[in-house]
């Protein structure tokens, strides 16, 4: 009779299972190697404690170092507790060790002899003290130097759970380490062949998974349809062009799945360049509507600054969510530099109402320079290396340095997923091509 009652498990359901599993596994990795390539600086981190899952862990952690010293305050001791974590610790060990290093690794296994332990254990000649000092003193030989001051504090602890406790805070960090460390390790080779890495990784998850395209399908059919319809030119570069426009002008849902590992990026581009030309035209309306007196330079930059600054402050969307804050902000700085009188109380007011018309998503300066913006980014991804467009002059390093990232985020796009675009905007066009010859 079977040890495992009810249905058993066809194969096609577990064929289905294991590729499942080989595309979270293909997909993981595609995830990690784009991540290294796009972020120069990412590092492992160790979990936030005060999440709700660190708080979690740390009750579960509590009642289980509770058993664990309730053993070791028994009479003989229990050290069942005892031996499970130094088995543990042992196997870490063992990985930390690199696999040329054969002999620390064979006087792990001698010194770490579990059997052994237990043997000594019912002889009550187990020394408990002398298991740490050689697990601290291995560790100060694998650790980075920065590791040394708290793992030799280890020693101190005369609490057998506190050491414990400590020998794996300690492992922890040095796995860590390692980790990132190995990442550092790939990415310049990585970097080499990072398109192709990245190309082929994904070719395998749509072998698996012949739907993987469909948003991604929607999104540049959708894009099409805009295009044609407002009578624009359509060409694959010029659909891919408005596509990639589209990501940073507006929530596009569902995500498309060549664009969903640099959402995020793409979401902080969006809210730099709103930032950006908000700026741009929150200098043209006061400018415009006070006069000569905020003409100069030094005013455009104090406000630039303090557009930016409240923007960087706050957890918004738009800088208009904010609009009010900015306004009063923005009145001390004409204030400051109108020195020759006070700024009276209906200029106060005159200002608050030019600036909220800047509340309005269809305002002319703000969709103006909105477009201009557009057109300039849209131009750098064709090859056409322009000038900063009208009306950016004060903020011209903020939109070239937002330009720079969306360029560069957009040509790295292509280059991976530049093939299956082309499929599918040759499929879209192919089914324009049927309508027109069918009517």
């Amino acid at each position: 009779m079977s040890d495992n009652p009810g249905p058993p498990k066809s194969p096609i359901s577990g064929e289905r299972m294991a590729a499942a599993s080989s595309d979270l596994d293909e997909q993981s990795r595609l995830q990690l190697a784009h991540e290294l390539c796009m972020n120069e600086n990412l590092e492992m981190s160790m979990p936030d404690p005060n999440s709700i899952v660190g708080h979690v862990k740390q009750i579960v952690h509590r009642a289980f170092w509770d058993s664990v010293r309730a053993g070791l305050q028994q009479s003989p001791p229990d050290y069942e507790h005892s031996l499970r974590l130094i088995a543990e610790i042992k196997g870490i060990l063992l990985d930390l060790v690199p696999a040329q290093v054969q002999r620390a690794k064979d006087q792990i296994n001698e010194v770490m002899d579990i059997e052994l332990y237990k043997q000594q254990i019912e002889n009550e000649s187990f020394n408990l003290q002398g298991v740490v000092k050689f697990v601290v003193e291995l560790m100060l030989g694998l650790c980075a130097p920065a590791r040394d001051t708290t793992i030799r504090s280890i020693l101190s602890q005369s609490d057998p759970v506190e050491v414990f406790r400590e020998v794996f805070g300690a492992l922890d960090l040095m796995r860590l380490d390692m980790a990132n460390y190995q990442l550092r390790s790939l990415r310049p080779a990585l970097l080499a062949n990072s398109v192709q890495y990245e190309q082929d990784k994904f070719r395998s998850l749509l072998a698996n998974n012949p739907n993987t395209l469909d948003r991604t399908k929607m999104w540049l059919a959708s894009t099409d349809k805009r295009m044609r319809e407002s009578g624009q030119p359509v060409s694959p570069s010029t659909l891919l062009n408005n596509a990639f426009i589209r990501v940073i002008q507006e929530e596009v849902d569902p995500i498309p799945e060549t664009i969903a590992m640099d959402i995020s990026r793409f979401i902080t581009i969006a809210r730099e360049l709103s930032a950006v030309v908000f700026s741009a035209a929150t200098i043209l309306v006061l400018q415009t509507g006070v006069g000569p007196a905020l003409q100069q330079d030094s005013f455009a930059n104090k406000v630039r600054v303090t557009v930016y600054q409240l923007c960087s402050d706050e957890l918004i969307s738009h800088p208009r969510d904010i609009l009010p804050n900015i306004t009063e902000k923005l009145i001390d700085i004409v204030r400051e530099t109108i020195t020759a009188r006070p700024l009276r109380d209906e200029e106060c007011q005159n200002i608050r109402g030019m600036l909220s018309g800047l509340q309005s998503p269809s305002n002319p300066v703000y969709c103006l320079l909105w477009e201009r913006a557009k057109q300039f980014f849209t131009s750098l991804c064709s090859g056409v290396v322009g000038s900063v467009p009208a009306g950016f002059s004060v903020c011209s390093a903020d939109v070239q340095g937002v330009a720079s990232k969306y360029t560069h985020l957009v040509s790295y796009n292509r280059g991976v997923f530049g093939p299956f675009y082309a499929d599918i905007i040759s499929e879209i066009t192919s089914s324009q091509q049927a309508a027109i010859s069918a009517s």
